[in-house]
């Protein structure tokens, strides 16, 4: 048995009316720290330099929408854990949840995979 081996870092976000947008994140340590911005997972080692050049407050929707799927899509093409396909859940006005699949053949490409 090897669950007691297992570790992993934790990524909150959610939206409420007085303080908008929120991101908390608890990793591997154990504090939680609230982020503008965070990224986790085995292949988030690869874009953080992407994610430190493109992240920028104030982005509408679709804009944050493209930069996360351009980030997940250079981490699948250089983390062979990453699975080959974006599944975004985006909250509108607070309840609402848009949801939006990305599949392998339909992601950016960057020339870094054939």
């Amino acid at each position: 048995n090897y669950r007691d081996q297992l570790t992993a870092g934790i990524l909150v976000a959610g939206w409420d009316k007085r303080k908008g947008g929120q991101v908390y994140v608890v990793p591997i340590g154990g504090m939680c720290v609230r982020q503008k911005c965070s990224i986790g997972g085995s292949g988030s080692t690869y874009i953080y330099g992407y994610v430190d050049a493109n992240y920028r407050e104030g982005m509408n929707v679709d804009e944050v929408k493209q930069f996360v799927v351009n980030a997940i899509s250079l981490a699948m093409q250089r983390d062979g854990s990453s699975g080959g396909v974006v599944r975004l859940g985006v909250i509108a006005n607070g309840n609402d949840i848009q949801r939006s699949v990305y599949f392998g053949d339909k992601l950016p490409n960057f020339g870094l995979a054939s």
